[in-house]
């Protein structure tokens, strides 16, 4: 009857390990072997307690209390063995055996609401804070470079990010999601950000050409970008471009002169060209 208790105890881990405040953002790097194993772990500790739950039940709690002059009785385990001999028990040794087989598949899911609450507790602990999901994602996420930068930059108001797609198009905009993380796929999939200005990178020498501000609209976009599209993304600074747009304003406006020698003479010709001023 025991060796029945490997599959409760398999899924109650695996339900344990989905509804854990860290684990269960996680999930998706449990593969294959992995995955099993963990959920192997979580549930011992799951039967663990519902072994000691039922352990402390049967032996401290009364067989009986009084209410308001009710005699009331609370042996379980009398309710549980003659509920299963409806289900064919032959004597009460068998019957004994399936009620402690039914009782522990109950408690271990209760217990992996206990390891859920444990592990809120620890985060409470660490961080201050019940609901330390941001906490959480953000420490997941420090093991790469791009989704570390695009979760600061979504936790901070006034900042925005430059992204640079593989088809040379660029957005600049505000990072306002990144997805959740599920069983099979992390939080890196796909983003969604609200443009303010995008343009393209020139294809000779990769200089930013902004074309469309979305400020004009005069409405919020919203655009879904898929991770794997980005080639690279970085803080925008709007003073850093106000200079820069300012500088190449003053470098395109200024006299071009070009030097060259007029046949049969040691002397420079020199011609004089002017660039229009962009309005």
């Amino acid at each position: 009857m025991l060796f029945l208790l490997i599959l409760p105890v398999l899924v109650a881990g695996f339900f344990a390990c989905h509804i854990h405040p860290v684990y269960s953002y996680k999930l998706h790097r449990y593969e294959g072997q992995y995955l099993y194993l963990k959920s192997a772990e979580l549930g011992l500790k799951c039967f663990s307690i519902a072994l000691l739950l039922a352990l402390g039940g049967h032996y401290s709690v009364p067989d009986s209390v009084s209410f308001f002059c009710h005699e009331i009785n609370l042996n379980l385990s009398a309710y549980f063995v003659s509920a299963v001999k409806v289900f064919g028990a032959q004597d009460d040794f068998e019957a004994k055996k399936m009620a402690w087989f039914f009782l522990l598949s109950f408690l271990l899911f209760v217990a992996a609401f206990l390891v859920k609450l444990w592990g809120n507790f620890r985060l409470l602990l660490r961080f201050g804070r019940w609901d330390a999901r941001v906490f959480v994602i953000g420490q997941l996420l420090e093991d790469s470079p791009l989704d570390n930068l695009l979760f600061r930059l979504s936790m901070e108001k006034d900042k925005s990010v430059m992204i640079s797609l593989s088809d040379r198009k660029v957005y600049v905009g505000k990072v306002i999601n990144l997805g959740e993380p599920s069983e099979t796929s992390g939080m890196d999939q796909d983003i969604s950000i609200i443009p303010l200005m995008s343009g393209y990178r020139d294809k000779d020498d990769l200089t930013v050409e902004f074309t469309t501000y979305y400020e004009e609209t005069g409405g919020n976009l919203y655009i879904s970008i898929r991770q794997d599209a980005i080639v690279s993304a970085t803080e925008f600074d709007f003073s850093s471009h106000q200079k820069w747009t300012e500088k190449k304003l003053k470098k395109e406006n200024v006299m071009q002169i070009s030097g060259s020698v007029v046949p049969g003479k040691d002397e420079w010709h020199l011609t004089a060209t002017y660039s229009k001023e962009k309005k």
